[in-house]
């Protein structure tokens, strides 16, 4: 699979949420309807977050960065019980080896953190891409809040569609 390469158009269209802003409070209101789910978090803040929630993410997806500013990893991260898989993946792009670190964490029968060395802001759309219909994924909304997107074909084809225009700006 190419590099896929985010351009100025595609990067405002991003912008806008893939699902519901929300909050881990919503969500910690209705836990039946994150039961029976893969749940992959992407971003530090919001694997953090959800831990802390009480939740049982599948999958970590972090970079040791918050709003492009360095950070620690979390402890209740660090400490989060789960077979560990470190890739690299520049900033304001998506390469192969992101979607297959997700691919291997859906299949793999342990939860899995997918450390970044990079920028893991994009593996939102690997995530999408890869993960079952009915999986939650969630991600953090630059000072929005926490967007919750339950995969469907809607949004599968949403994201193949962004994904073909970005090959079309392949490195």
């Amino acid at each position: 699979m190419p590099i896929f390469k985010l351009n100025e158009k595609l990067r405002k269209e991003l912008k806008k949420p893939f699902g519901n802003i929300t909050s881990f409070e919503e969500i910690s209101k209705a836990p039946d309807k994150m039961k029976g789910r893969i749940i992959i978090c992407v971003g530090d803040k919001t694997c953090e977050l959800a831990l802390k929630h009480g939740l049982n993410p599948k999958i970590c997806v972090y970079d040791s960065l918050n709003l492009r500013k360095k950070i620690s990893v979390p402890n209740v991260i660090k400490n989060y019980n789960a077979d560990e898989i470190k890739i690299k993946n520049s900033a304001g792009e998506l390469n192969s080896e992101s979607f297959d670190a997700v691919s291997s964490a859906i299949k793999s029968k342990n939860n899995v953190k997918i450390i970044v060395e990079g920028e893991e802001d994009l593996i939102t759309l690997a995530a999408i891409d890869v993960a079952p219909e009915k999986s939650i994924i969630l991600y953090g909304q630059p000072n929005e809040g926490l967007v919750m997107v339950e995969v469907d074909g809607k949004i599968k084809a949403e994201v193949s569609d962004i994904l073909n225009r970005m090959k079309e700006t392949r490195v």
